[in-house]
């Protein structure tokens, strides 16, 4: 664990949810506090299964959370955890796993290898159900990005019906490892997701320079299967080339959550090679943005992407910061704030962390 520190990032966000047009509306203000960190002990053994590879996070209840490995079967069969994390008013006290539940197919059965690639994982209280997402599998037929609602066992309930064009193909569609890695509820009935990537027709992966990086915020009544809105959102460019230049680089977009009507915060996680991992958490306004659900391919097209605005920068607390890929909301505080909490993924990589970021959110 380590030593408390803190920082405080204010941002202004209108009382309404709109767009602020009106400059004798009042306004509120809001601090995100950081808090503590600490380290999970993985590669050891719960419920005959390794622990790693933790790529989301969502509470539950009364200290309760679950957290989804992005395990394909390969170390153990897919699955995800109940675990215990209990906070205090500035730091984590403890936290430990409960149980392991081992993800089942349609029929029942575990996952073979290369299967599925869990990724983000809700919980919906009032089914006491959870809802996971799939970037795909990679066997020879690949398997195609899903999302699935299942029961606290495992065995799937329903499956969601998304678009086609967020399936593989080798012109258009999802790039492999750029499919769903985030998932947010607006209500019972209405989730929102994104591709972590560009879609082929879409754009570029993001590069250095430039601006057009657009991956697609999509809003969906679950109960009908009906797309009620796409939004498109720029990913944010790299700053530093890698070292040597041949070197691996990616950013993204692993997890997103639902504020309001207007409003949404988007992860973006990025890795340089011989640079290192940079995370930011950007607040994004869908008021005048486009609904580009009918534009089949973002290139060339007019539109006008969602508003975001930067309000968390994990390299301004002087930490080591690792692959940040879940959040959620955890249990008020006793002064009535809310905590916010992150998590990373350590890939199953030695020399990688898993990590639970604490902070504070606090209204003015």
């Amino acid at each position: 664990m380590f030593k408390y520190f803190s920082y405080y990032l204010f941002l202004v966000v209108a009382l309404s949810s709109c767009k602020e047009t009106d400059s004798n509306k009042s306004e509120d203000k809001v601090s995100i506090k950081f808090l503590d960190k600490t380290t999970v002990k993985c590669n050891r053994m719960v419920d005959s299964t390794i622990v790693g590879g933790l790529s989301s996070i969502d509470y539950i209840s009364n200290n309760t959370f679950v957290v989804i490995s992005d395990d394909r079967s390969e170390y153990s069969p897919a699955r995800f955890y109940e675990m215990e994390i209990i906070i205090s008013q500035d730091s984590f006290k403890s936290h430990k796993f409960n149980k392991t539940i081992l993800l089942k197919n349609e029929e029942g059965d575990l996952f073979e290898t290369n299967e599925l690639d869990p990724e983000s994982i809700r919980f919906r209280a009032s089914s006491d159900s959870y809802f996971y997402t799939s970037e795909g599998g990679r066997t020879n037929e690949w398997l195609h990005p899903y999302i699935w609602e299942i029961n606290r066992r495992g065995e799937v309930i329903n499956t969601i019906t998304v678009p086609d064009l967020f399936r593989f193909s080798s012109k258009k569609g999802v790039r492999e490892n750029g499919g769903f890695e985030s998932l947010s509820f607006e209500n019972d009935s209405i989730i929102w997701y994104a591709n972590e990537l560009p879609l082929k027709e879409d754009g570029e992966v993001p590069g250095f320079g430039g601006d057009t990086y657009p991956i697609r915020l999509v809003r969906q009544d679950i109960k009908n299967g009906v797309v009620l809105d796409q939004y498109a959102y720029q990913i944010s460019s790299l700053k530093t080339k890698p070292n040597p230049e041949t070197g691996f680089f990616i950013n993204s977009v692993p997890e997103i959550m639902y504020i309001d009507e207007n409003r949404l915060w988007v992860l973006e996680r990025s890795y340089t090679t011989g640079v290192g991992n940079f995370v930011k958490l950007f607040e994004v306004d869908i008021t005048n943005a486009t609904d580009i659900q009918k534009i089949n391919s973002l290139i060339g097209q007019e539109y006008t992407s969602v508003e975001k605005s930067l309000i968390l920068d994990f390299s301004a607390f002087n930490q080591r910061i690792d692959n940040i890929e879940g959040m959620t909301f955890g249990p008020d505080f006793p002064d009535g704030s809310k905590s916010l909490i992150f998590i990373s993924d350590d890939n199953f990589n030695a020399e990688q962390e898993t990590q639970l970021w604490l902070f504070k959110i606090e209204y003015e």
